[in-house]
């Protein structure tokens, strides 16, 4: 294996595992058996190596997230595929991963985050045009108009301290903002489909309260 996806596969794990500022280049090193030199023959510092192991991980959420929009029956079906992946993703997550970039990382944060290049903007605009046609969201809708507002909120929960603490699960969390918003969007049938899904993912509300 190429030496620049087996630091990044390490770097990735120990920076979800532990958090970003707790994962020096040493520590990476170390776990991997090599020199830090070896390292840095690949990424000039940990900001360099940090951007990588982001982009590098939305590339690979975004194959997953495509694949399950092509395989999935509607496009309510859709959304709850990648919720519960994204979900099983975040619960191996330590919650300080994202503030410790915006925190301490800042180059990063502005080059990656802050420009909304994970937002997979395209795949949820897609998402709304597919509902639009199968009569799930409602006809009248200006999707690139909803496409922001899905992504504003989000946007705006993680930069508050909704996600972290112990106060709500993740699940509490996307089924007071993106669920109510989806209800606000959706056609009567598409409410149905909606609400029966819901509870189907409800079923494992106590599993995924477990990941907060």
């Amino acid at each position: 294996m190429d030496y620049t996806i087996r630091i990044a596969e390490e770097a990735e794990s120990l920076f979800m595992r532990y958090g970003v500022r707790a994962v020096t280049m040493d520590r990476i090193a170390h776990e991997l058996g090599m020199s830090k030199r070896t390292i840095y023959e690949k990424f000039s510092d940990k900001d360099s190596l940090l951007e990588y192991v982001i982009r590098r991980k939305a590339e690979k959420q975004k194959e997953i997230f495509y694949h399950l929009m092509n395989e999935s029956d509607n496009v309510i079906e859709v959304i709850f595929k990648i919720l519960e992946t994204a979900f099983d993703q975040m619960s191996g997550m330590n919650p300080s991963y994202m503030m410790d970039i915006k925190k301490y990382h800042h180059r990063v944060y502005d080059a990656v985050c802050k420009r909304g290049e994970l937002r997979n903007s395209e795949l949820s605009l897609a998402i709304l045009k597919r509902g639009v046609a199968e009569g799930v969201f409602r006809p009248g809708i200006n999707v690139e108009i909803v496409n922001e507002g899905i992504h504003g909120f989000i946007d705006s929960a993680h930069s508050s301290d909704i996600f972290h603490g112990n106060r709500f699960s993740r699940m509490e969390i996307f089924d007071n903002l993106l669920f109510n918003y989806m209800r606000g969007i959706s056609t009567d049938d598409g409410v149905i489909i909606l609400e029966q899904y819901r509870s189907q993912l409800g079923i494992n509300k106590n599993v995924i309260r477990n990941e907060k």
